[in-house]
């Protein structure tokens, strides 16, 4: 189960590199989904550089 940090974590850059960790080992598109969720709902409390962007990127491997 996934669970949204309500509070800021303690490192954004630690925070980002797990959520990106957990995105590309996703086994089935719904949990890459749930992490696609959490990532927007991540942008929307903490506006800059996309966090869900990011995952899209990642999840493009060599291609990008």
């Amino acid at each position: 189960m996934l669970t949204l940090i309500q509070s800021g974590p303690s490192s954004d850059a630690a925070y980002r590199t797990d959520l990106i960790r957990r995105y590309i080992a996703a086994s089935d598109k719904f949990t890459e989904l749930a992490l696609l969720a959490e990532a927007a709902r991540y942008d929307k409390a903490n506006p800059g550089q996309s966090l869900v962007d990011e995952l899209f990127g990642a999840g493009l491997g060599d291609v990008a």
